[in-house]
This record gives structure tokens, sequence and C-alpha cells, in this order.
């Protein structure tokens, strides 16, 4: 199997997703746009639940989709 340079950029990408999400889970803060800075996971339980399951997901399509398809 022969990975192309595009394959890579995605791979490359799909990890530092998942970095973000391990860094969000380590310090249980997410970053929020609107008032651009970290907010903790009692402030914005949703947000940080929505980021943690969409980055995963994300993430891992990224990361294993060259190898899968």
């Amino acid at each position: 199997m022969d990975l192309t340079l595009l394959d890579y950029i995605r791979i490359s990408i799909g990890v530092t997703i998942l970095l973000y999400v391990a860094n969000c889970l380590a310090n249980q803060r997410v970053w929020i746009r609107k008032t651009f800075s970290w907010g903790s996971r009692e402030e914005y339980p949703k947000i940080f639940q929505m980021n943690i399951i969409g980055g995963l997901l994300i993430g891992l399509f990224l990361v294993a989709g060259p190898f899968l398809f």
C-alpha cells in the first residue's frame, strides 16, 4: 500500500485533532470560541462532551481512512 502526500496530510490532521482531545480530557478544559478562552468542563458541559465525541470520531476517521479505503 502506497500512501500519497494527501494521505500523510490527512493522518497528521487526524493526529492533531486526537492530541487536542487528549489535552481536553487531561486538563478537563475546552476551547470556547465565543469568549476566545479556555472554559472548564463544569461551565460548558455540552460543548465539552461534543468536542470529545466529535473530535474522537473525526480524528479516528482521518487517521484510519487511508488504511480502510
